[in-house]
């Protein structure tokens, strides 16, 4: 609903009046809808500020929508398919799927990544990246038909958290489970020390899981949001005094690969020895679906969509307006 104004515009005039008394009337009427649409004052604080009874302010607001000084457009939301259009353009991205919701619609969201994950029609053989998240865990546990004979493998290494859904291992095995995947388990932790990552990488059976990164046809990835951000969850290994002060500029980061709002890299101490796909896996996938919704995650999505790690991205309605607002904001 907008509502203007501005008398230079031609949306809000003075009626003309065949008398003074007439034209007084008016002018107190515009002026009252001016401190009322515009400044944003509530009819109680007009009528202190004029000295007049409330009743006498309402009165001149209602002059004003009868006489046309005040004209109101109501404007239909934009479609999701447009919103997703607009977006996927800001962007950059092959596609935006946009989920009807209000910023809080993980349920949402959760089909319309499944709708994705179907389209993809993997066949047997090829290899799938799965992130970490209370999303991905939700995905994971969806019976479906479009993992049969497919090689899943954890994004990221083990982390110390025991939720389920920031278990890589958990998902992935959760989606083989429900949906005919060949597991492929990392078994060893995403931030070891520099002995134990040269150990393990000596490790056959690491070796061969690690090697899958290097030819993922598709990803299925959260977009999480920054330290120190409302909805913020750190693995304990970006936690150090050190990082945070490292990553004072990220705006979001996918499987711990941290990037600024302008889609530039943000390393943090440690990183050269994080056992997870690495941006250059990520940006060489076929196909890389990012799944995010809320308040929280809109500064995250711009990111990473500028940072060339996800083509596909999977949202809701009031998430989308709100990335589309910002990315033209900052284009």
């Amino acid at each position: 609903m907008r509502v203007d104004c501005n008398s230079s515009t031609g949306t809000v005039l003075p009626s003309p009046a065949p008398s003074p008394r007439d034209q007084r009337r008016a002018a107190a009427a515009y002026a009252v809808a001016r401190m009322h649409f515009e400044d944003g004052l509530s009819q109680a604080d007009i009528a202190a500020r004029l000295s007049v009874s409330a009743s006498t302010v309402s009165r001149l607001l209602s002059e004003a929508r009868e006489s046309g000084i005040v004209r109101f457009e109501l404007r239909a939301p934009m479609p999701e398919s447009a919103l997703g259009e607009e977006l996927a353009v800001a962007l950059a991205l092959r596609r935006v799927v946009v989920a009807p919701g209000d910023g809080d619609s993980r349920a949402a969201i959760i089909p319309a990544t499944l709708d994705e994950l179907a389209d993809l029609a993997l066949a047997p053989g090829q290899v799938l990246a799965l992130g970490w998240g209370r999303a991905l865990w939700e995905v994971s546990g969806s019976r479906h038909r479009a993992l049969t004979g497919v090689h899943v493998v954890p994004a990221v290494g083990g982390m110390e958290e025991t939720e389920p859904p920031f278990q890589g291992n958990e998902i992935v095995r959760r989606a083989a489970e429900h949906g005919g995947a060949v597991a492929h388990l990392l078994h060893a932790p995403a931030m070891p020390n520099a002995t134990l990552r040269r150990a393990l990488l000596d490790d056959p059976a690491i070796e061969a899981v690690l090697g899958l990164w290097g030819r993922l046809d598709a990803a299925i990835v959260g977009i999480g949001v920054p330290p120190g951000q409302p909805g913020s969850f750190l693995p304990s290994y970006v936690t150090s005094i050190a990082a945070r002060r490292a990553l004072r500029t990220a705006a979001g980061d996918i499987a711990t690969r941290y990037f600024d709002l302008a889609g530039t890299p943000v390393t943090y101490p440690g990183e050269e020895r994080l056992l997870a796909v690495s941006r250059e896996q990520l940006q060489a996938a076929g196909t890389v679906i990012g799944v995010a919704a809320g308040a929280e995650k809109v500064r995250p999505i711009v990111a990473a969509g500028r940072a060339r790690m996800l083509n596909v991205l999977v949202t809701d309605a009031a998430t989308a307006a709100a990335a589309l607002e910002l990315a033209q904001a900052t284009a």
